[in-house]
């Protein structure tokens, strides 16, 4: 729940840039991509929060879809790479502890209500 909060939180905060046109912004035909980024993120956090296993699928997906926007090809490929650099490392430490988090539950069968 913590990293979808946390990817959530970067996910509001570029859309809330793109609006705002605040250097460097995302370009506007990305603002439906985060929209569906940001509605992931919240179905993905309620289907975690009341226990379904679906959840955990949808999670992954949700780091998966934030690999584009806050993965670590932006610092190598982007112009404005070292602009943005604290949010594509903090980012991808974020995603890879959802993937891992996701893994670990689905290895242990750990049941979800048991996560609170």
């Amino acid at each position: 729940m913590v990293s979808l909060a946390g990817l959530l939180t970067i996910d509001i905060v570029l859309l809330t840039a793109l609006f705002a046109q605040v250097d460097p912004h995302p370009p506007g035909s990305l603002g439906p991509f985060i929209g569906t980024m940001i509605s992931l993120g919240v179905v993905s956090a309620l289907l975690v929060s009341w226990g379904r296993r679906v959840g955990l699928a949808a999670s992954a997906t949700f780091g998966g879809v934030n690999i584009l926007a806050v993965g670590p090809q932006k610092l190598a490929f982007e112009a404005n790479g070292g602009e943005v650099a604290p949010v594509v490392i903090f980012g991808t430490v974020l995603i890879g502890i959802l993937f891992y988090s996701v893994a670990l539950v689905r290895k242990k069968d750990i049941p979800l209500a048991h996560l609170e």
